[in-house]
């Protein structure tokens, strides 16, 4: 269910938007963890961008990678560990998995921005956003778009979600080919569109691209914007947002763009 309810109150705060990538990691602090998410918004973030893995017994979990090995030197599958043994487990960098649960409660006025990585965490982060009553401060995202349509519809609530894979793919194609109808219809059903600056000789990053995605309602945000001239370069273009490792410098360089 998509109304023009949803955009209000997840797309509100003030131009551009600054999404903390996996919140703001830094020395004693592990990415995707609470303390990383504070550091994120006390730095002046307008989003925390995070990802959705689900334990053994079906509890999601904000954490981007499949096992545990690159962050906490666990040769495992998040998804082979309950919830009990997952909360146990500290972060080489500092900090635990939180649930999203324990997110979202931790930080009850953050808007957040939600990659749902696995089919499992369809039902089980829906379930949770609806208990606590927070659609109306997530954004719902997938590389696979049915994934990403699937929440949607379970949650049957205005709820801001950004396109998978191929509807950007499309999105791109019919920009190309100038065709102004296609565009209008794949972006019916989303309200974002994030995105690298380009995939191999594919071009989003594009004047014409961009103008065509603003001009059918969308809103584009680019990932992962380290750098501060790139990030002027993209808001410049009509970017509405950067996901970056770097809100301190995402802050200092566009505070002066809004």
């Amino acid at each position: 269910m998509q109304t023009e309810q949803a955009i209000p109150s997840y797309l509100s705060p003030a131009l551009p938007r600054i999404f903390a990538h996996r919140g703001f990691a830094s020395e004693g602090v592990s990415e995707n963890t609470i303390p990383a998410f504070e550091a994120a918004l006390k730095l002046g973030a307008t989003h925390l961008e995070s990802d959705i893995q689900v334990t053994k017994d079906g509890v999601p979990v904000l954490f981007h990678d499949v096992d545990l090995l690159r962050v906490s030197g666990i040769p495992r599958k998040v998804s082979e560990l309950n919830s009990g043994e997952i909360a146990e487990i500290r972060l080489v960098q500092g900090g635990e998995i939180p649930t999203l649960r324990a997110a979202l409660t931790a930080f009850p006025k953050a808007r957040f921005n939600l990659d749902l990585k696995v089919s499992e965490a369809v039902g089980t982060a829906v379930s949770v956003i609806r208990d606590i009553g927070a659609q109306d401060r997530v954004l719902l995202t997938s590389f696979s778009d049915r994934r990403r349509a699937a929440a949607v519809k379970l949650l049957n609530l205005p709820v801001v979600s950004s396109a998978g894979s191929i509807r950007v793919l499309g999105l791109w194609l019919a920009a190309k080919l100038h065709i102004g109808y296609l565009v209008r219809w794949l972006a019916k059903p989303v309200q974002a569109l994030q995105i690298p600056t380009g995939i191999g000789p594919i071009r989003f990053d594009s004047p014409g691209f961009i103008r065509q995605i603003v001009a059918a309602g969308l809103e584009i945000h680019f990932w992962t914007i380290n750098d501060a001239e790139e990030m002027l370069r993209l808001i410049s273009l009509g970017a509405q947002g950067i996901v970056t490792d770097r809100t301190d410098l995402a802050v200092k360089t566009l505070r002066t763009a809004r």
